[in-house]
């Protein structure tokens, strides 16, 4: 090949790339999108006639503005014929402001008459200039489907409120308390009630909360806590003789049990941190308030030694019965205040598995109470420490979505960042079905 032929090619190859760069520079440049209406609330928009009026709220932001614009909008009528006795809403325009930081809303009224179709589309058209000037429009929509008073046999929803109403429900475990401390074997029944209603309200339907009841039943056996009592029964009648007189010596070892019942009632706002609700998994920023009320029962479980008889000398001997003198069993129930911060997290793998996780670090006002021997006599004091202490809470549930019946383990784990060990509650049971409680069949 000649040289100038070679100079030649590569002189059009380089044509051919800038001019391929500048066309395609040229088309990014014709699509960098200037100002432009979004729609803070979902469109479309469904929602269903009342008994009353109700108002819509259409909330909007003018983005990548920068100046003030003025937006119009207006029903077309085209879309939406003979639907203007259902809404309230005047063909208007307003203007959207920096110091407003370009946000605006527009408010209808869906009026409380009935009407026979079971669907109404309202369209309204908003339309701006960009910032080149030119006319732009986009249209929200807003489904209106019938109140259903009875004339008909079921209700209609709207996808927003089936979407909804998976976000809100009641669910009810019950089962039987897991001892840790005693072989791991199940004690009396116990389980919790749980209301939610989490992405109901706020700014991307954010807000929310739950609340609920549980209840855990514990028993455990302090092998730290020995109480070791001699009993002497005389066997030889008449008066005691030093070093004469036969008597039997019996040595009881008392070992401290302790039952508490643990009633939690609780309220958690939250907050969802991940930006769309998605029906996989959820994460939520909560305040948690909870009220903890503890039953608590101190026994004791005895063991008897072998007993010996022996006639050495005693001083001021005192001479029993059947077990001698027992030590006092208490109960005593005592109303703590928890307050923290959590991430509970949800997680739904349908026909799998269903998982609640809730780490929380709070300050709780916490009481306790304590005996101590009275000095001198028989019986016991009673002392109420109370105090402010920082905890952490762990409550956690996994349900299977198998066999249909929710078998599922729940517990938590509570304990103090100093001073107590933890306590660890657990049970395993099934999940009942609240809502057939409800249903018409």
């Amino acid at each position: 090949m000649k040289l100038s032929t070679l100079k030649t090619n590569l002189f059009l190859t380089r044509c051919i790339v800038i001019t391929s760069m500048f066309i395609t520079f040229n088309c990014i440049s014709s699509n960098v999108v200037g100002q432009e209406l979004k729609f803070q609330t979902p469109s479309p928009l469904s929602t269903k006639k009342e008994k009353a009026d109700k108002k819509i709220t259409i909330q909007f932001t003018l983005e990548k503005a920068t100046k003030d614009t003025k937006i119009s909008y207006k029903v077309l009528k085209d879309k939406s014929s003979a639907i203007d006795r259902d809404y309230t809403l005047a063909d208007g325009e307003v203007t959207v402001k920096s110091a407003d930081k370009y946000k605006d809303e527009v408010e209808v009224t869906i009026k409380a008459q009935k009407f026979t179709e079971a669907l109404r589309e309202l369209y309204i058209n908003f339309t701006y200039k960009d910032d080149k000037g030119k006319d732009q429009s986009t249209e929200f929509v807003v489904n209106i489907f019938d109140a259903n008073d009875g004339s008909a046999d079921e209700p209609q929803y709207t996808a927003s409120e089936e979407e909804k109403t998976r976000h809100v429900g009641i669910e009810f475990y019950t089962g039987g308390s897991l001892d840790f401390y005693n072989n791991l074997k199940f004690q009396k029944i116990s389980g919790e009630l749980f209301i939610y209603a989490n992405d109901i309200t706020g700014p991307d339907d954010r807000l929310g909360g739950f609340l609920g009841i549980a209840n855990f039943q514990n028993f455990t056996r302090d092998s730290s806590n020995v109480n070791v009592r001699p009993q002497y029964i005389q066997i030889d009648t008449g008066k005691y003789i030093p070093g004469k007189t036969k008597y039997r010596r019996n040595i009881f070892i008392d070992h401290l049990k302790v039952h508490t019942s643990q009633w939690s009632y609780y309220f958690n706002p939250t907050f969802r941190l991940n930006n769309n609700r998605s029906d996989f998994f959820n994460i939520y920023l909560s305040f948690r308030m909870e009220a903890l009320v503890v039953s608590t029962t101190r026994s004791f479980d005895t063991d008897t030694l072998p007993s010996d008889t022996s006639a050495l000398a005693l001083t001021d001997p005192v001479f029993q019965s059947g077990k001698g003198f027992l030590l006092q069993n208490t109960t005593d129930t005592q109303t703590s205040g928890y307050f923290s911060f959590g991430l509970p997290m949800f997680l739904n793998a349908k026909n799998k598995v269903k998982i609640y996780l809730d780490p929380n670090l709070g300050v709780a006002n916490y009481n306790l109470a304590y005996y101590r021997p009275r000095e001198g006599q028989r019986g016991m004091i009673k002392n109420v420490l109370s105090e402010k202490k920082a905890f952490y809470l762990v409550r956690a549930r996994i349900s299977e979505q198998y066999s249909g019946l929710g078998v599922t383990i729940g517990g938590e784990i509570r304990g103090f960042l100093k001073d107590y060990a933890p306590s660890i509650n657990a049970y395993l049971g099934i999940k009942a079905n609240i809502a057939g409680l409800f249903s018409k069949n």
